[in-house]
């Protein structure tokens, strides 16, 4: 079977998977799941056995900056969707990304990847202890979508095979940046904004951001273990504890140790 048979099966299943959870759990507990590395994972390991392993280790730091740049758009997200639709929030959160991008890619061989996990969990501890509250509530009725999960299913498969296809000509450092390109991120947001309104889409940013702690080790764990073992067992090492990381990370919010 050609990878991309693998990537055409494998990413439909992923974002139906997260969509059901959301309808059974809920909007946070959806964004926690769809946190794990269930997209930017499989776009790691095509590039791994498509452009070799050295070819993805040195994407990851770029990842970790594509981590700050996810933040970035979902803050932006949250002050413009308080007053716009989802289209328009989704292209504000974009062009911030992108510029985030534009502006730090030239300095990402300065730092090593050490330093880089440590400014992607500040980030992101930062991001979510000033995270943008919605100022005022509202009484938006539950809106039903029809073609919901195919059109997710659509949008994602299309990301990846793209992301995957364009690395060797984008290079190292915009592969890594693009990896955690909000795609998954956007198609929750927009699908909760017009159904249930921009308060439900900040839960699934939390719930997102309850894993994006552990994310950041699973990449950094893969810059190591690519290299010393085989891609299953090191992939394997990064699920268990990226999935670790995120159950301890949901318990001490839940402790209220700050209020978000």
């Amino acid at each position: 079977m050609s990878l991309l048979i693998v990537k055409l099966i494998l990413m439909p299943l992923v974002i139906a998977y997260v969509t059901l959870i959301s309808r059974k759990w809920g909007h946070d507990i959806a964004g926690i799941f769809a946190s794990l590395p269930f997209v930017a994972g499989p776009i790691l390991l095509f590039m791994a056995l498509e452009e070799g392993i050295p070819f993805a280790v040195a994407t990851i730091p770029g990842v970790m900056v594509g981590i700050l740049g996810w933040v970035i758009f979902c803050s932006i997200y949250i002050w413009v969707g308080q007053h716009y639709n989802a289209l328009i929030s989704t292209l504000a959160g974009y062009i911030a990304y992108v510029l985030w991008g534009a502006l730090i890619q030239r300095f990402i061989p300065l730092f090593n990847l050490h330093i880089w996990l440590g400014i992607s969990i500040l980030g992101l501890f930062l991001g979510l202890k000033y995270f943008p509250k919605i100022k005022s509530e509202e009484n938006q009725e539950h809106r039903n979508l029809h073609y919901e999960i195919p059109l997710r299913m659509i949008m994602i498969t299309l990301f990846v095979i793209g992301i995957t296809y364009f690395a060797k000509a984008l290079g190292t450092s915009w592969s890594g940046i693009l990896t955690p390109f909000p795609v998954i991120t956007t198609v929750l947001a927009i699908f909760t904004h017009y159904t249930h309104g921009i308060h439900h889409v900040r839960k699934v940013f939390m719930g997102l951001f309850t894993g994006m702690f552990g994310f950041a080790v699973f990449l950094y764990l893969q810059a190591f273990l690519l290299i010393k073992t085989s891609i299953f067992f090191a992939f394997l090492i990064g699920f268990v504890v990226d999935f670790m990381i995120t159950l301890g990370v949901r318990w001490l919010l839940k402790r209220a140790l700050f209020k978000i």
